[in-house]
């Protein structure tokens, strides 16, 4: 990508100086100030080889330090430092030619393009990158591009402008001020992942719950999308894990990760209202649905939670002694089986006692038997152990569950047996 913008700049004629015997004829031309300038400079612009080329300018600029086409030869420089990835020195030719010529569109464009590649934060970069930025936005069209191709570079200038101006907000910690610019970008070119990836970067810092949802569809479609404009597949893998963690972290699972990054390849930004919800709004919905549903376990759950969690022994101070609400739950035990001294109850768990309710007053004829579903309430919290989990409580009452056992039945008496007369 990098080469196709220089590319497009040296087609647009936009590296050579107003004062080359290439630009405007109205202009004063530049002559070489002998013949063997001349053929230096003949043999700059008949090279193709960037390298080579550079050995040539390094020439040129060495034997004629001073020179009229001085601009001519630092666009050229930078132009091909950029086209074979030296970016500092593609940056520190462009702030030559902006010391030179202040309002050249090659040098903003070219800054504001490869500034946040150079793999710097030093911060006159940032101030150069937000400074060109900025004049991309508002620039006016150089002399030597036709009035039918500016609406097309005027574009990408833009496009790059927003780019430099947020990626420069993003490295100084200024998220909004970067989402604008970002968003704005992303309005001019849709492909490109490497921006939603720093939106979704810059979103998340923000710590706005409000904006989890832009953030998180940002790194969806930094990792899903491959079309043009796409990172490389690498890059894709690295944010997909990246996005995976995230998602989970907030979510609570990958349920509808799939889905989101399925929407995030086609299209650059959230559709408006679209809500990823958190594992807290997911957690108390569920919450609310089980106090409407099942009243009795959701009280259980919420007094296991406090008591496996950081203030369980506040908890269980404020709860010993005390009579808890009415609960239900699953027999494993009870012993014996009618009237019960001791009953093992399991109320979130299957079959792992959670309870153990010793001396419950029950009706009169009541057996209880393993895997019935017993209430009971106002039983005294005793004691307590987090591992395994387990409350034990005395007294209360059993309300249901009970099974009449079978009535006794005596033995019809024996008659005596007859004696001999």
């Amino acid at each position: 990508m990098l080469k196709r913008y220089v590319s497009q700049l040296t087609m647009l004629g936009l590296l050579w100086s107003a004062n080359t015997a290439w630009s405007s004829p109205q202009a004063a031309q530049p002559k070489p100030k002998d013949q063997q300038e001349f053929e230096l400079i003949n043999s700059v612009y008949k090279e193709t080889d960037d390298n080579k080329k550079l050995a040539l300018m390094e020439q040129w600029k060495q034997k004629y330090p001073e020179t009229e086409f001085r601009e001519t030869r630092v666009a050229l420089m930078m132009n091909s430092y950029a086209n074979v990835g030296q970016l500092p020195k593609a940056i520190d030719a462009a702030r030559e030619l902006l010391g030179i010529a202040p309002n050249s569109f090659a040098a903003h464009f070219t800054l504001a393009r490869l500034a946040p590649f150079v793999g710097s934060n030093d911060p006159k970069l940032l101030a150069d990158a937000e400074k060109s930025g900025t004049a991309l936005l508002t620039i006016e069209k150089p002399e030597a591009v036709k009035d039918e191709q500016w609406p097309e570079l005027k574009k990408q200038a833009s496009y790059l402008g927003q780019q430099a101006i947020g990626w420069s907000a993003m490295v100084q910690k200024k998220n909004e001020v970067a989402e604008q610019a970002f968003l704005k970008a992303l309005e001019i070119s849709p492909v490109a992942a490497q921006i939603s990836y720093w939106l979704g970067t810059v979103v998340l810092a923000q710590r706005n719950p409000d904006k989890n949802a832009l953030a998180l569809f940002s790194f969806a479609r930094a990792a899903a999308f491959d079309g043009a404009g796409a990172l490389t597949p690498a890059g894709r893998q690295q944010i997909d894990a990246y996005l995976t963690k995230v998602y989970k972290g907030y979510h609570g699972d990958e349920s509808g990760l799939a889905e989101l990054k399925q929407m995030a390849k086609t299209q650059p930004l959230p559709p408006p209202g679209l809500k990823i919800k958190s594992g807290e709004e997911i957690r108390a919905e569920k919450e609310e649905e089980l106090r409407k549903s099942n009243p009795l376990l959701a009280t259980f759950l919420a007094i296991k939670e406090e008591l496996t969690g950081a203030n369980a022994a506040g908890f269980w101070e404020n709860m010993k002694g005390k009579a808890m609400p009415e609960l239900r739950g699953k027999v494993l035990t009870a012993k014996p089986a009618v009237r019960p001294k001791v009953v093992e109850v399991a109320i979130s768990q299957g079959e792992v006692a959670e309870i153990s309710l010793a001396t419950p007053e029950t009706p009169t004829r009541c057996q209880i038997e393993p895997g019935a579903n017993i209430t009971f309430t106002n039983a005294e919290a005793l004691e307590f152990q987090q591992k395994p989990f387990l409350i034990k409580m005395q007294g209360g009452k059993i309300t249901d569950g009970c099974t009449e056992p079978p009535a006794l039945t005596k033995k019809a008496p024996t008659g005596k047996k007859a004696g001999k007369k």
